[in-house]
């Protein structure tokens, strides 16, 4: 899969990541990427994506005279820098002509990381349902992968996820608000009383 774009975004209306991607060939792939995938994910992307860089900086060579030490020095940084910059500010093609995965975004339930020799990290990424079972295989170089980190961080500010996870803040009493409760928001529900209903 020759990768063009990516684009992450936040769906209020299934408190999931909608991840897009589009090819060279013009071919879509849609994926839902959970809170609880996304979070667990994100620092080993992270890890990953620091490991590509460094892997692909030459190494120093003490004897080497001081001019080529300069010089394979900045070879680093000038790749390192490279990594960091995607384009964020052309906007996502969205007319296609192919879904290979259908309409229907995969929700991944399990994924597989491997870095690859050639400095690539391959994910595989699987959608294990009771009725259903898709794949997908994509390999992303440094600055892609370096671009999914950034969108999915960015994503996760819109989400909110991590305020979420900090704290609930409830309003009882006609609108006062009570003091901030350290409960995960199931745990707060799940504590309620139900309601009664009087004839």
């Amino acid at each position: 899969m020759n990768i063009h774009q990516v684009c992450v975004s936040y769906s209020h209306e299934h408190d999931r990541f909608l991840v897009r991607i589009n090819t060279r060939s013009e071919e879509e792939v849609r994926l839902w990427f959970t809170r609880r995938l996304t979070l667990g994910l994100l620092p080993l992307l992270e890890k990953a994506s620091t490991e590509q860089i460094s892997r692909q900086a030459s190494p120093p060579n003490p004897a080497a005279p001081m001019d080529e030490q300069r010089r394979r020095l900045l070879e680093n940084f000038e790749q390192e820098a490279a990594s960091y910059q995607s384009d964020f500010q052309t906007p996502y093609r969205e007319q296609l002509t192919a879904l290979p995965l259908g309409p229907e975004p995969l929700l991944v339930t399990e994924v597989k990381m491997t870095a690859l020799a050639g400095g690539e990290l391959e994910l595989n990424l699987h959608e294990k349902l009771a009725d259903n079972t898709r794949h997908l295989h994509i390999k992303l170089d440094a600055q892609l992968t370096r671009g999914l980190v950034s969108l999915l961080n960015q994503a996760l500010s819109t989400s909110r996820w991590l305020e979420i996870e900090n704290g609930v803040s409830v309003k009882i009493n006609g609108g006062k608000a009570s003091q901030a409760q350290e409960l995960e928001p199931m745990t707060l529900a799940l504590g309620a009383d139900k309601p009664r209903y009087l004839n």
